[in-house]
């Protein structure tokens, strides 16, 4: 279970829980990929927030068999379901929405849970290149787009806990109303064999917004802090 402060400028303004446990659907066992985000202090007073995704992953292949989207700020509420057939079809999956609509996408599509947990799994099975580009089919809140990551190299970053050598990426996203440029959103995922996602830079119209690694628990391996 990872936990992480969220700050815009200077001031904290936001808490958000990544949790991976087991769990059973029918017969077989999947993962359970839950990411849970709020507003505090003034900014909770003033913005309330509360979102909550979960998606339920093959644990062979990362892919997720069923998303699901609760998201409430203010008086905005938002419930999706996404549930993905893959079997019915050799060549694509079949996404049924909460409404019933069925959308035909690639094999291999993910969901943004599903394939930050991927793109972790990946970091401990493959050697990334310098540079190289990645493509992700992906369906999320309704919409499909190929998701494309780039793998800048390491770098150090220095946390709460001390010096970390991480491996860090840059998402291809676009850039809008939100976002300042396309290169916008830098990721850094720590370079041990827990690959966790240490901090998530957004930089905005109205300044920078940082998600960083707080408290972790229940960790497979050592976390490893240079000297």
């Amino acid at each position: 279970m990872l936990y992480y402060n969220v700050r815009y400028a200077f001031a904290k303004g936001a808490e958000v829980v990544f949790s991976v446990s087991d769990t059973l659907v029918g017969d077989k066992s999947y993962f359970h990929l839950v990411i849970d985000g709020r507003t505090t202090g003034m900014v909770g007073v003033l913005y309330p927030l509360h979102d909550t995704y979960h998606a339920y992953t093959d644990k062979v292949t990362n892919l997720p068999i069923k998303a699901v989207r609760n998201v409430s700020e203010q008086s905005y509420k938002d419930h999706k379901v996404d549930l993905f057939d893959r079997t019915s079809r050799t060549d694509s999956a079949i996404v049924t929405r909460e409404n019933g609509e069925k959308v035909v996408l690639p094999k291999d599509v993910y969901d943004l849970v599903s394939l930050g947990y991927s793109l972790r799994v990946q970091l401990s099975q493959t050697k990334f290149a310098k540079n190289t580009l990645f493509s992700f089919p992906t369906y999320f809140n309704a919409e499909y787009f190929p998701f494309a990551v780039r793998y800048v190299g390491e770098e150090v970053v220095r946390t709460d806990f001390g010096k970390v050598r991480c491996h860090k990426f840059i998402p291809r996203i676009q850039k809008g109303d939100l976002f300042k440029e396309n290169d916008a959103v830098t990721i850094w995922f720590s370079a041990d064999e827990n690959h966790l996602p240490i901090r998530i830079e957004f930089k905005l119209f109205l300044g920078s917004m940082v998600c960083e690694l707080k408290t972790f628990r229940k960790l497979v391996s050592p976390f490893v802090v240079m000297q």
